[in-house]
């Protein structure tokens, strides 16, 4: 059996969610990984959460019952350094506990990292420059949202680059080297940039097929979403850890790839 990680993990269905969930193995060193989590997953325990079921526990299960390709991971004591909210996708590191989870801690803390946010967006009512937003983000459990404060609130900073334009729907990119949690997400209501499926922090609706077409209507049929959920992913992340460069890119889940084509084809 080969030492080295598997090219994808994957968990049955009903472990963390009605279907089965498959996911890849997108960069890897010794004593950590990183994946490519889907949305609709949530990476370790949180007060919002209510128990659900998460990629990390999971993990822990499969690892103590030997599971192979969790084996080969090369974790022992598996703990997430980072990765997205359960509603969002993309990038996902975890490191062992043991072995290089404090040299990963120390380097996210001190600001050695860049993350970089794609999205998409409502064009209408939204800024057309890039912009960069530091109003400060605290968490109200009771309400299990983010809010900002400038009383109660911690520091956090995001720039916002827009990209490509598509009819009613904008591509953004956004850059942070700390996120906290939803920070993305209500930074970006605080801009008036609204993501597409966002229920939480205003409501923007989805990216439907009238959207792909130049007239804005449909020649027959019946108009349908083009995605169930928040269009938010975490695509790179790059930095220093011990010493260390590392780069981590993932591409687009299957989602967010089909809106971006069939909006380009629309214009």
């Amino acid at each position: 059996m080969s030492d080295l990680p598997p090219a994808s993990i994957g968990f049955a269905a009903g472990l963390l969610g009605e279907e089965a969930v498959r996911m890849a193995v997108l960069a890897y060193g010794p004593g950590w990984v990183a994946l490519d989590k889907p949305s609709g997953v949530a990476l370790e325990e949180h007060p919002w959460q209510k128990g659900a079921p998460t990629l990390l526990g999971q993990l822990r299960t499969q690892l103590e019952a030997g599971k192979s390709e969790m084996v080969r991971l090369g974790l022992a004591e598996p703990a997430a350094v980072f990765g997205p909210e359960p509603e969002s996708a993309g990038i996902a590191i975890i490191a062992d506990r043991a072995t290089t989870m404090a040299d990963w801690r120390e380097a996210l803390g001190s600001g050695a990292f860049r993350f970089d946010f794609e999205f998409i967006a409502r064009t209408e009512d939204a800024p057309e420059d890039a912009g960069l937003c530091d109003l400060p983000v605290g968490m109200d459990d009771s309400q299990e949202r983010a809010f900002v404060s400038q009383r109660n609130g911690k520091h956090a900073q995001t720039r916002f680059e827009p990209g490509r334009a598509c009819g009613r729907w904008r591509i953004w990119t956004a850059h942070t080297p700390f996120p906290r949690r939803d920070q993305v997400r209500i930074h970006a209501t605080e801009c008036g940039i609204r993501i597409a499926g966002e229920l939480k922090y205003g409501r923007s609706g989805r990216v439907t097929l009238t959207d792909t077409t130049p007239k804005g209507r449909l020649n027959k049929g019946e108009d349908k979403p083009l995605h169930r959920g928040l269009l938010l992913r975490i695509a790179r992340v790059a930095g220093k850890v011990a010493g260390q460069d590392f780069e981590v890119i993932a591409p687009r889940p299957d989602d967010f790839a089909t809106v971006v084509k069939r909006l380009s084809k629309g214009i």
